[in-house]
């Protein structure tokens, strides 16, 4: 009779934990951090075992908070059909940077490092638009090196990122690119570049 309190017990508590998760997944989807409110859920249904889900729920809502950016779980770079991935092969023997081709800071390159380069209106960002640029998010969208290759990934932009041919990236997802790949953030008028650098 016992065991079966027990189970009816951690059954509840897990239920009560996916009720508890509710909280971080409405906020993260609110705040532009889908990723992190869906672990926050799961992980408060799993500490529902373990009548966590008070603390596991609260933790995840501060980080929703904190974060500058949404959790991603590194998936593997995708391979645009339309930009092959020919760079990713020199990379290691070449350094990559972004140029602006239009806009604001038109004719500008800024150098891709190993810790890569955000672009948006914040002060943080390596490649920095001026308060109040229209279509320009705060933390707009980044370039990083992953898996050998590097990857655009759009930070849930209220405008978003979009390739050079039209296409708009899903947000918080690496989409490989490479030396020669254009994109533009907001619309057309902040068109991008990869280039080889010396």
């Amino acid at each position: 009779m016992l065991f079966f309190d027990l189970l009816i017990a951690w059954a509840l508590s897990m239920l009560g934990g996916a009720l508890f998760g509710l909280a971080p997944f409405f906020l993260g989807k609110h705040m532009g951090k889908p990723n992190l409110g869906r672990l926050g859920w799961k992980w408060c249904t799993v500490a529902g075992l373990l009548f966590l889900q008070v603390p596991v729920a609260l933790g995840f809502i501060v980080a929703i908070f904190v974060r500058d950016y949404d959790y991603y779980p590194a998936p593997a770079p995708v391979a645009s059909p339309a930009m092959p991935r020919t760079a990713p092969a020199v990379q290691g023997a070449v350094k990559l940077g972004v140029t602006a081709l239009s806009g604001a800071m038109k004719g500008r390159t800024y150098p891709i490092g190993n810790a890569g380069v955000v672009i948006g209106r914040d002060y943080d960002c390596a490649v920095r638009f001026e308060s109040g640029t229209p279509g320009v998010s705060r933390h707009h969208c980044t370039l990083r090196y992953q898996g050998g290759g590097l990857v655009l990934t759009d930070l849930s932009s209220a405008y978003g990122t979009y390739l050079a041919d039209g296409r708009k990236l899903p947000p918080q997802y690496p989409t490989s690119v490479g030396a020669g790949s254009r994109f533009y953030v907001g619309d057309q008028s902040n068109l991008f570049q990869i280039v080889i650098i010396n």
